[in-house]
């Protein structure tokens, strides 16, 4: 998996660098304003918290109360791994295996991880859908309605298999019998079902995660000669969302530059003001994901299960 994400990623630098032009791209990245620039990463760090704040009270509901400190430099970590390090293990396994390590139950780690994931790709898909509707009426992108309704479409499914009992039922008959884990996973959802309360937080969270990086882009994007209406410019930062959140390059490393590339050269932006662009955000998410690495110094959280504190008292 990593040589294939190393090839893909190798591969799709290698077509961007036909359009670099270093002189236009020095000249591009010269009409950055060094404070909007300090104010993307503070809103792109922003956006980390609102995703650590959403998976601690989704992690919460099930294990019981936990301090947010717990709980933050494994998230962190994760961002971390997510964006920087060409790591086989993804940024999910990195900051679930933090906690499982501490003693904390795989079940209900893994369980609020993947409804974590399943509600940041509806936030996006959202986002998408909004913008489409309100862009310019001449902006006519069957790309994006087809990638959204196919998206869309994938949720529904998803949400069928996790949140209809009977479809959990079937799925723990075949697979959780065999699989203990799997079992311990799939009972953590009727929790979900009963705190629709707490989805819709948890969701809002995620709108406010995707809001903030897409103002960091509306920031960039005016100094470096990208002008677009803001819905449409919206559209394409979606799809450029969701071709990054693929597992198919090195931290969307490539994949996100080339998805920019090849939706806004037909809007008629520049390719060095594109380039410009994917180095400006480039700057700001490594500069708020680095400090993740330090998480790596600290302890391990001494916070196991009341379950398990009981067990070894017994």
């Amino acid at each position: 998996m990593f040589l294939l994400k190393a090839l893909v990623t190798a591969g799709c630098l290698w077509w961007l660098s036909r359009y670099f032009d270093y002189e236009q791209v020095r000249g591009a990245l010269s009409g950055i304003n060094p404070l909007l620039l300090v104010a993307a990463i503070a809103l792109h760090f922003l956006s980390f918290v609102a995703g650590g704040v959403r998976w601690w009270l989704l992690f919460k509901h099930l294990r019981g109360p936990i301090p947010f400190r717990v709980v933050w430099p494994s998230y962190y970590l994760g961002v971390f791994y997510n964006n920087l390090l060409p790591s086989v293990y993804g940024g999910d396994i990195a900051r679930t295996a933090r906690l499982y390590a501490a003693g904390m139950r795989g079940g209900a780690l893994v369980s609020s991880a993947f409804v974590d994931r399943v509600l940041g790709l509806a936030s996006i898909i959202s986002m998408g859908l909004f913008a489409l509707i309100f862009a310019p009426a001449e902006f006519e992108n069957n790309l994006a309605a087809g990638v959204f309704g196919l998206s869309l479409v994938i949720l529904l499914v998803v949400f069928m298999l996790a949140a209809l009992p009977r479809c959990a039922r079937y799925i723990d008959s075949g697979f959780g019998t065999r699989w203990p884990r799997i079992h311990s996973i799939l009972e953590c959802f009727p929790r979900y079902r009963d705190a629709p309360g707490l989805i819709l937080v948890a969701f809002g969270l995620s709108v406010l995660n995707q809001l903030l990086v897409v103002i960091v882009f509306i920031l960039l994007a005016p100094g470096l000669g990208v002008d677009l209406p803001v819905f449409q410019f919206v559209v394409v930062l979606i799809l450029v969302f969701l071709v990054a959140s693929l597992p198919i390059s090195l931290g969307g490393l490539g994949a996100r530059e080339g998805a920019m590339m090849t939706l806004l050269l037909p809007l008629g932006v520049e390719p060095a003001s594109v380039l410009a662009l994917s180095m400006a955000y480039l700057l700001v998410l490594w500069s708020c994901t680095l400090p993740g690495a330090f998480m790596l110094l600290l302890k391990e959280p001494d916070a196991t299960d009341a379950t398990t504190r009981r067990h070894h008292a017994n």
